[in-house]
């Protein structure tokens, strides 16, 4: 159907006439949770009363998140298996309306993928909880059941701890706990799943900001203004450690009903950990033989923490380097660096979600990762094509926020080359331009009107200004990092002459390989 994206996955037949929609629409619920229609209704302006306009059928024999819609001159139905289906059931309907008058038509539709994500980056640059609450919105539009609230970071700590106010009084601005149940309830009605990001052992300069105490040297440090890596982690040798972090576990994670948890784990620098005295002891006391292999006994231990709260544990894919990592925690791949324990851990059936950084990282402006970079982008392990591997969940574009600061730069890296990546998630790559054609109808629609969305003169840019704009931002990128960081950000990280090619590349094109070579000095 040319308005609908993702492409529907499943057949679509066409009735004849229409149906229009009610101000107040009578809904039989079939024993589904009534705010699985709460989106529709705020969407199409409609009042649910009782009644039988709508009806809902609980269909077990369809997949979790599939659905079929039948639109007629007398009203909607709906069968589904979850309460997520009917959400997708009633978005695709809401997209369908025009003026509150829909197309009578039969709709069967299923996602390829269970995780369709997004992650918004609130911890390095903060952005209300209205903003988070639109960029859901916009997701869930586009049938994405996913948002990775990265909460955590060097820069910022986000979410308001009652046990341990120092965190959010060191950082600045945060979210309340009412305002994190708020949006998850937001994001429930939409069908989408709210995965905190909480970061350890490194990235937490913020947490140790306000409690020194919990690194190995116990050195004041004060939150990052700036981009990089930072050398002062976590400390897994003092017992104090974990008794700090399971208090403030209990305390936060009941504030996401979701069932996962990323606990970030990469570009963890092990410096301070190899001069530690504790560190030294745990390690013969656990019978451990690297610090990589620490940072996976350290993940255990917080996992354990997790399991009580029934949560099930995410971590970037550096956290396999130690070969100790949980066998049960899901992997997100965002670096080729770490690929020789990537791969085994993915084809051993462990669970995984791909967000590649040289296609999945949407921070990036349009001139490196324009929108048909990312339409065919295909999951892989350098030239194996592995998006049909069983054990991959899906996919997920992540906005990173160190050089972003106001929300219309937000929702215009974020979209519409998100609905690339949905379209992927759920339905699979088609014709590209077909895909524009529906994009372009699909943003101009009135349930899109309140995003800065980036304009389609700028979806796949050409030419000098993808030029100026990609070596504009490669010289913007450290600008913001003193010397000293720069140095420890390139030691923790050291990449490689596979890491260097794919960046050059990836992001940018033939023409541009004297400018950039010129540019290295060489």
């Amino acid at each position: 159907m040319k308005h609908i994206i993702p492409a529907v996955s499943g057949g679509v037949r066409m009735g004849e006439g229409h149906c229009t929609l009610p101000h107040q629409l009578g809904a039989e619920l079939d024993g589904f949770a009534p705010w699985c229609v709460s989106a529709f209704a705020q969407r199409t302006g409609c009042e649910i009363i009782e009644g039988q306009f709508l009806t809902l059928e609980r269909d077990a024999a369809l997949p979790q998140e599939g659905y079929r819609l039948t639109v007629t001159q007398e009203g909607i139905s709906v069968a589904a298996a979850t309460e997520r289906g009917v959400i997708w059931a009633l978005t695709t309907a809401a997209e369908l309306a025009e003026d509150g008058v829909l197309p009578c038509c039969t709709i069967k539709d299923a996602p390829k993928y269970p995780h369709r994500g997004v992650l918004m980056d609130c911890a390095r640059h903060f952005f209300p909880a209205s903003e988070v609450k639109k960029v859901i919105e916009e997701s869930a539009l586009a049938k994405l059941n996913v948002f990775h609230w990265h909460l955590v970071d060097d820069q910022g700590w986000r979410i308001e701890s009652k046990k341990f106010p120092l965190l959010q009084e060191t950082s600045g601005d945060y979210y309340t706990q009412e305002e994190i149940a708020d949006v998850c309830a937001y994001a429930q009605e939409r069908g989408v799943e709210v995965v905190p990001e909480i970061d350890m052992p490194g990235h937490v300069t913020s947490l140790l900001a306000a409690y020194p105490q919990y690194s190995c040297s116990g050195k004041k440090v004060h939150v990052a203004k700036g981009g990089g890596i930072f050398p002062i982690i976590l400390c897994p040798g003092q017992d104090a450690t974990f008794t700090f972090l399971e208090e403030l576990l209990d305390e936060l994670l009941p504030l996401f009903p979701g069932p996962r948890v990323h606990l970030g784990g990469d570009e963890a620098p092990k410096n301070e950990w190899k001069k530690c005295p504790h560190c030294r002891a745990r390690m013969e006391q656990v019978g451990l033989d690297s610090y990589e292999a620490l940072q996976g006994w350290f993940t255990g231990k917080v996992n354990d923490i997790l399991k009580k709260h029934g949560k099930t544990a995410i971590c970037w894919n550096e956290s396999l380097r130690g070969g100790a990592c949980p066998k049960d925690v899901q992997i997100e791949y965002w670096t080729l660096q770490h690929r020789d324990t990537m791969q085994p851990f993915a084809e051993q059936g462990g669970k995984w979600i791909y967000a590649d950084m040289f296609e999945c990282y949407l921070d990036y402006p349009y001139s490196m990762t324009p929108v048909k970079k990312l339409y065919d982008t295909v999951p892989h392990f350098g030239d194996q094509d592995v998006s049909e591997m069983d054990s991959l969940l899906g996919m997920e574009g992540c906005l990173w926020s160190e050089h972003i600061t106001e929300c219309g730069r937000v929702e215009e890296l974020l979209f519409p080359r998100i609905y690339a990546l949905a379209e992927l998630c759920w339905s699979g790559k088609g014709d590209y331009e077909d895909f524009c054609q529906r994009l372009t109808a699909t943003m101009s629609g009135a349930n899109h009107s309140q995003i800065k969305y980036t304009l389609s003169d700028w979806w796949d840019p050409q030419g000098q200004e993808r030029q100026k704009e990609a070596f504009g931002y490669l010289a913007s990128i450290h600008s913001n990092m003193s010397d000293d960081v720069m140095e420890q950000t390139v030691e923790a990280t050291d990449p490689g002459p596979e890491f260097g090619k794919a960046f050059m590349t990836k992001f940018f094109q033939p023409e541009d390989m004297s400018i950039l070579m010129k540019g290295m000095g060489m």
